[in-house]
């Protein structure tokens, strides 16, 4: 059985808009969750709340899926997943590397190279797919670190079978960003890039990176549900169906 937990956290540098998130997604799914309440407005006191409740749910050994908020809710997450899980592998969809220099609280722009750096993950068990906007000084840290990075993607099968074959035996953590989609499948985002995935090509990744033995935790971020509002809500329904596939197999 999945915990399915609310986390409406942002730390966006004044970006506004995913906080809204999770009562849109959870309302399209239907199924019954949690909350971690925070208030948006202090963002140390934020991080600690966040961390404690993800912590919780890990301590009971318990396959999670937690859906922001924005990008920000992966670092207080991954920080308690790395108390549970020693050999941890982590898979990120996302059209951003976000590697920025990272500050205390790492923002939804630095999550990834606050984990990296924290030394809560190996750089060669981690994976970004999706990645299409990629900073100067994101590009000298991910090779540095030596990450794999999947741009513009031609052979979806043959990513799968790498993803799959280097998680092998690990504890894996998925990130969805939903903006790894292109803006035609989720435009309700705040900061869409072009030549992205497909539905139907990140419904066929995420089938294959479920069905790994290992799979242990999965967060859903960055739907700004406002901007959803003219679609007909296209982003939120597709990230409920992530977490309801998520579920159906877990």
């Amino acid at each position: 059985m999945v915990k399915i937990v609310s986390v409406p956290r942002i730390n966006a540098l004044g970006k506004i808009g995913p906080e809204k998130m999770s009562e849109a997604v959870l309302g399209e799914v239907g199924l019954d969750f949690e909350k971690i309440s925070v208030d948006n407005e202090n963002i140390a006191k934020d991080e600690r709340i966040v961390f404690e409740g993800a912590r919780k749910v890990f301590s009971k050994g318990e396959v999670a899926c937690f859906v922001g908020g924005d990008h920000s809710i992966t670092y207080p997450i991954f920080s308690a997943f790395v108390e549970k899980n020693k050999e941890r592998f982590l898979i990120v969809f996302d059209a951003h590397a976000d590697c920025m220099p990272a500050m205390k609280e790492p923002t939804h722009e630095e999550f990834l190279r606050g984990v990296i750096e924290e030394n809560f993950v190996e750089p060669e068990n981690v994976v970004l797919i999706g990645v299409r906007k990629i900073e100067k000084e994101e590009g000298v840290f991910l090779r540095e670190k030596g990450i794999k990075v999947f741009g513009e993607i031609y052979d979806v099968e043959a990513v799968a079978d790498y993803v799959t074959e280097k998680a092998m035996g690990k504890d894996v953590y998925v990130s969805v960003d939903i903006d790894v989609l292109d803006p035609a499948f989720a435009p309700g985002v705040n900061y869409s890039e072009p030549n992205g995935l497909s539905s139907k090509e990140l419904f066929y990744l995420l089938k294959r990176v479920f069905a790994i033995r290992g799979m242990k935790c999965l967060d859903v971020v960055e739907v700004c549900v406002d901007k959803d509002e003219k679609y007909d809500f296209r982003t939120v329904k597709v990230a409920a169906k992530i977490v309801s596939d998520f579920v159906r197999v877990s």
